[in-house]
Parts: C-alpha cells; sequence; structure tokens
C-alpha cells in the first residue's frame, strides 16, 4: 500500500503518539476500556470491538495524530491471515476514540499481514490537518477522488473525480482520448496545502496496451464555506511520464 503523509519517520511518530495517547486512556476508569483505538500486534491500530470494530491505516495518520482512514465490515474484522467475510467500507475516523466521522469512497482493506490485491490507498492531509484527499485506486481505475473537510460538527465531502477528468480529457483530441482509463498517480506525491491548493499527476492510458499514456500535472483549489465545498481547476499541463 502506498499512501502519503510526508515520510515513514512522521507514520512512526504519529503511532508513538497515539500508543502514548492510549496508554494514558488504560490508565483511567475503565467505563469504556473498548470504545477508543487500542495497538495490535500488526504495527496498526484497532478500534472498537465485534461486529463494530475497525482497522486504522497507520500510515494515513493525519499530521496532528487527530485523524486517519480506517476499514470495517459488517461481519467484523478478520483475522490476520484471513480476508474481509464481508463488504469493506472504508470510513473516516476521529482518534484515538475511534469515532466514525464519515465513509470513503474507497474499499481497500489491510490486516498487518495481507491486504487488498491491486488495489491502492492514498490520504494526502493539509498540514494543519483540517483537510484531506482520499485517492482510492483500483488496477486500472480511480474508483475515489474526494476531499474532505473535518469541522468540530460535521464533514464535508467533495468529489473531484468527475471534474478533474474532464479538464483532463479537454486536454487532448477526441479521437486520442477514447478507450483511454483516467487515473489519478499514487505513487506520485499528491499535496494539498492549508489554502486548499491541490497539486497531483493524472494519467490518460489503455489498460494493456503498448499505446504510450498520457501524463498530465494538474492544480486545483478547493474552498469550504460553512457546510459546502466547491473545487476549481487552475491548470492542467501536459507532462512526461517518468520513467
Amino acid at each position: 500500500m502506498r499512501c502519503t503523509i510526508a515520510t515513514a519517520n512522521m507514520a512512526t511518530m504519529n503511532r508513538a503518539l497515539i500508543v502514548a495517547i492510549v496508554s494514558l486512556l488504560a490508565l483511567a476508569p475503565c467505563t469504556a476500556a473498548r470504545a477508543g483505538c487500542v495497538p495490535d500486534p500488526q504495527r496498526g491500530f484497532v478500534c472498537g470491538d465485534g461486529k463494530e470494530a475497525l482497522r486504522v491505516f497507520p500510515e494515513t495518520i493525519s499530521p496532528s495524530g487527530k485523524l486517519a482512514f480506517g476499514w470495517r465490515t459488517a461481519a467484523g474484522l478478520p483475522a490476520a491471515q484471513a480476508e474481509p467475510a464481508g463488504e469493506v467500507e472504508n470510513v473516516l475516523v476521529r482518534l484515538p476514540e475511534g469515532t466514525v466521522l464519515g465513509r470513503l469512497g474507497g474499499t481497500y482493506w489491510a490486516t498487518g499481514e495481507m491486504r487488498a490485491n491491486r488495489y491502492d490507498l492514498l490520504a494526502a492531509w493539509s498540514p494543519d490537518s483540517r483537510t484531506v484527499v482520499e485517492v482510492a485506486n483500483s488496477r486500472w481505475d480511480t474508483d475515489s477522488f474526494r476531499f474532505y473537510a473535518v469541522g468540530d460538527a460535521d464533514t464535508v465531502i467533495l468529489d473531484l473525480h468527475d471534474l478533474v477528468e474532464r479538464a483532463v480529457r479537454a486536454k487532448i483530441s477526441t479521437p486520442a482520448a477514447k478507450g483511454r482509463v483516467f487515473r489519478v498517480r499514487e505513487d506520485l506525491p499528491v499535496k494539498l496545502d492549508n489554502d486548499g491548493r491541490l497539486g497531483f499527476a493524472a494519467i490518460l492510458f489503455i489498460p494493456k496496451s503498448e499505446e504510450p499514456a498520457f501524463g498530465f500535472r494538474v492544480e486545483l483549489i478547493v474552498k469550504t464555506i460553512k457546510s459546502s465545498a466547491a473545487a476549481r481547476v487552475v491548470s492542467v499541463q501536459r507532462t512526461k511520464l517518468p520513467d
């Protein structure tokens, strides 16, 4: 799985922060002993128990250490060496309580020992941890490309997929675009700043073909006002694909 926060060191620091918080909670009266998130042997975190349990992707923890992406199923979490028994749901989670703030668009899962084959999940957080962009890719497609603004009372969600795909396809001729799949590059940097400026790479390509892909560098501005958000394409530039 390739998920972005900043570096592997940041992910390690965030995990250490959550472990410290969980340890403090363990010293408190145990009226809700399993309500929050606890470290597990697979170097991740599990929040809740039974069919309500969810697993946090440690690589997606926000710079503040207070938010992350996770996954769950209606059948509960499987054992570390088993695949999920039910439909997978990706969620935005508040830490360390494990409160679900909203459902994400992807269906990626990882147990620490196994992971979804040919799926990738990326979380690009703003430095202040108030906003995040989800890139959820399956084998060929970008299944979910969304912006989330996390407030005290609610979470604002904006789907960016169609807006960006239209802008990218407009840069090449209709015949050249025919049969090509749109994909946000999860293997290249996706950067979101505190002012809502978002930069990333995208491609249009034909799966299982030797036809060259078209590469693009895209910039958006996303503005959040109260309980709504809107995005505007600032630029789309053709780029040479990296080797």
